[in-house]
């Protein structure tokens, strides 16, 4: 036995190195190979379960995420709208307010007692049509008076004259002054005045007796009525307020950097809150040649046919200047619409799968909210709106209940209820 076995032998008990004597070196070579050999196997088998361990993990990841992807995203009906093909107007919004074309205040034209007021606020007139009457005794009394005070003007007239050839006469007999004369000559034309004006006051008496009735001056509607039968008026009194409503002006401003899209004929669309969903359609009438003080706003006014009366005056309406037009655009509402990097896209809803489309637009009607689509939106086309998280293309989509906007179909229709199954499902 070597030194070194020796050594190593110290301190162990004597039968172990008895044992140790019994292998000879060659031996104990192939043993420590042996046991190399197996601690290379357990650790080879303790990784291979690892590896087994991970690839289980990751099946089941994928799986998870497989199951994620065929789940459903699930929508409102309102969150689906229709492409619909339509006219589409866009052009400058404003607001104003409506007022009558025509509006005549009517005042009393003489002194007098009415004997009769024959309208009320919304009576409707004809032109020429009798609002009131007076009473014909005061119109008599009047025209006397007048004729008496002719009478009386030309009498001093006449006096006036020979007060004057007198007072030439004695001026050339040098019996009178000169300031005589002229005395006399004042006097002869303030008498002439005087006739003048009884004769103006005699001729209205005489209109005024052909005038006891108080015409209606347009075709209207009365407004204001501001006396009532057995009323006493004096000249210049209020009486009546007439408008004619079978065409509206609307007043209003609109930016000074628009005025070159605007001009007298441009047509005009109007709303009013009496009568929502419905418009109006008029005609720019005027451009005020200035812009309104500390604004800087051109003030435009536009005319309203009202043919049917439904338009009243006083109805605040808000408008558009219509320059830009199209009769045939497909449409949608512009919260369809989504941007994604610099992509403008539109998810369609097709066998209950989102189709992500990139598409162009067109036409904004700003007042409605309604955008011109141009690119593969067809009409009748569903598309997705509002916000849907976890929308994607190729995304299953449900609908839940409902109708959708724009005449979507709803939930449970035949379109729909094949939207709830995959693509290529029966």
């Amino acid at each position: 036995m070597t030194e070194e076995h020796e050594v190593a032998l110290r301190g162990r008990d004597p039968g172990d190195k008895h044992r140790l004597e019994r292998h000879k070196p060659g031996e104990r070579t192939t043993m420590r190979h042996r046991m190399r050999i197996l601690a290379t196997g357990g650790l080879l088998a303790l990784v291979a379960t690892i590896g087994c361990s991970s690839a289980a993990s990751e099946k089941k990841i994928e799986a998870a995420r497989k199951a994620a992807a065929e789940q459903a995203i699930l929508v409102n009906a309102t969150d689906v709208t229709a492409a619909v093909r339509r006219r589409l107007e866009a052009g400058i919004s404003f607001t104003g307010e409506l007022k009558p074309i025509d509006e005549v205040r009517m005042t009393a034209h003489l002194d007098g007692d009415l004997q009769g007021v024959f309208v009320r606020e919304g009576t409707h007139l004809r032109k020429g049509q009798s609002m009131a009457v007076y009473n014909p005794r005061d119109v008599r009394n009047l025209k006397s008076a007048a004729e008496a005070g002719l009478l009386a003007a030309k009498s001093a007239l006449v006096s006036a004259q020979n007060a004057e050839r007198r007072a030439k006469k004695l001026l050339e007999a040098g019996a009178a002054a000169p300031s005589d004369l002229e005395a006399a000559e004042a006097a002869r034309t303030a008498a002439e005045a005087q006739v003048r004006a009884s004769l103006a006051q005699s001729e209205l008496a005489d209109d005024n007796a052909d005038r006891l009735a108080v015409p209606a001056p347009i075709s209207g509607w009365v407004s204001q009525v501001f006396v009532h039968t057995g009323d006493r008026t004096a000249r210049n009194d209020p009486l009546f307020t007439v408008v004619r409503t079978d065409t509206l002006e609307l007043s209003a401003t609109i930016p000074s950097e628009t005025l070159g899209r605007v001009r007298p004929g441009t047509p005009i669309t109007i709303r009013v809150d009496a009568f929502p969903g419905e418009s109006f359609d008029g005609v720019v009438d005027r451009i005020n040649p200035a812009t309104e003080p500390g604004t800087r706003q051109i003030r435009i006014y536009t005319r309203v046919p009202n043919t049917d009366g439904r338009l009243v005056g006083g109805l605040f309406a808000s408008g558009r200047v219509v320059d830009r037009s199209k009769d045939d655009a497909v449409t949608a509402s512009v919260s369809v619409l989504r941007r994604e990097g610099v992509d403008q896209v539109v998810y369609r809803l097709r066998g209950g799968v989102a189709s992500r489309t990139v598409i162009q637009t067109g036409l904004l009607d700003e007042e409605q909210g309604i955008i011109e689509l141009i690119g593969a939106v067809q009409t009748g086309d569903s598309l997705l709106s509002g916000v849907v998280p976890g929308l994607r293309d190729g995304a299953r989509v449900r609908v839940i209940k409902g109708t959708g906007a724009d005449g979507a179909a709803p939930a449970g229709t035949p379109a729909e209820r094949s939207a709830d199954k995959p693509a290529g499902s029966r």
